[in-house]
């Protein structure tokens, strides 16, 4: 039986993410920052699924915590095939010229900082095993930028490269490094806006919509599995086309 780790898995994305691995027979590991809501997603799925699912709790901001949990998911689960980096701070609404060192590490320890040890204490782990994959759910906001994400955009430039290093230096162990680049994604944030709202957000993508947890999860499950076997280093885009598209889709139709 398969092992994957997701973090911040208790919700939309994330949650997606895990079922998906779990519809495919994979035994799950998810963690959230809040013990009770991990084991309840976990008793969800394995009921669901019929799978091994086990719930932790986990501040990504804590190293020697990360480090406790990927011991204990060892010894509950024998290791780990696949560890997908999801959780993420958005840092919105930060304004350059204004950001104190603690935003900067609100948004990067757990971005970045986090993300690094988790995928170190995966990496150690699939090394004893001879193989594994590293999934970074990343961001088009690593490419482009907009007002007011200066640092999420950092840390997922960031999350970038260290996939890309990770795959080099990784390689000869048989363990993989890849990331989605995800545009829109529909949340229950999404939840409270209006049809107009909704509108103007979707004219500026080519394909007129947002993706969905399922359709990101659909690229991780790619990423994570051997179906891509020989793949690593790659830039997986699921953004509806926004990446490409020089002006908003609207003004660019005209």
């Amino acid at each position: 039986m398969s092992v994957l780790f997701i973090t911040a898995a208790t919700k939309n994305t994330g949650l997606a993410i895990a079922e998906k691995f779990a519809d495919n027979g994979f035994d799950i590991a998810l963690s959230s920052r809040n013990l009770g809501d991990a084991q309840a997603a976990a008793a969800y799925i394995s009921e669901k699924y019929h799978v091994k699912s086990k719930g932790y709790a986990l501040e990504l901001t804590n190293v020697p915590q990360i480090r406790s949990v990927f011991g204990q998911i060892k010894e509950d689960f024998g290791g780990i095939d696949t560890f997908v980096a999801n959780a993420a701070n958005l840092g919105v609404d930060t304004n350059l010229l204004t950001i104190d060192e603690e935003e900067y590490e609100n948004v990067m320890d757990v971005n970045l900082k986090g993300s690094f040890f988790c995928a170190q204490q995966a990496a150690l782990i699939m090394k004893e095993s001879h193989g594994g994959s590293v999934v970074f759910v990343s961001s088009v906001h690593s490419h482009q930028c907009i007002f007011g994400r200066s640092l999420y955009s950092a840390s997922k430039g960031g999350i970038n490269s260290l996939m890309r290093a990770m795959a080099i230096e990784l390689a000869q162990y048989n363990i993989r490094a890849n990331c989605i680049i995800a545009g829109a994604i529909r949340t229950d944030r999404w939840d409270n806006l209006t049809k107009d709202q909704m509108a103007a957000r979707r004219a500026n993508w080519p394909l007129g919509i947002e993706s969905t947890g399922e359709d990101i999860a659909n690229g991780v499950f790619y990423l994570g599995s051997d179906l891509s076997k020989t793949v690593t280093g790659t830039e997986l885009t699921v953004d509806s086309g926004i990446s490409i598209s020089l002006l908003p889709y609207k003004e660019a139709k005209r």
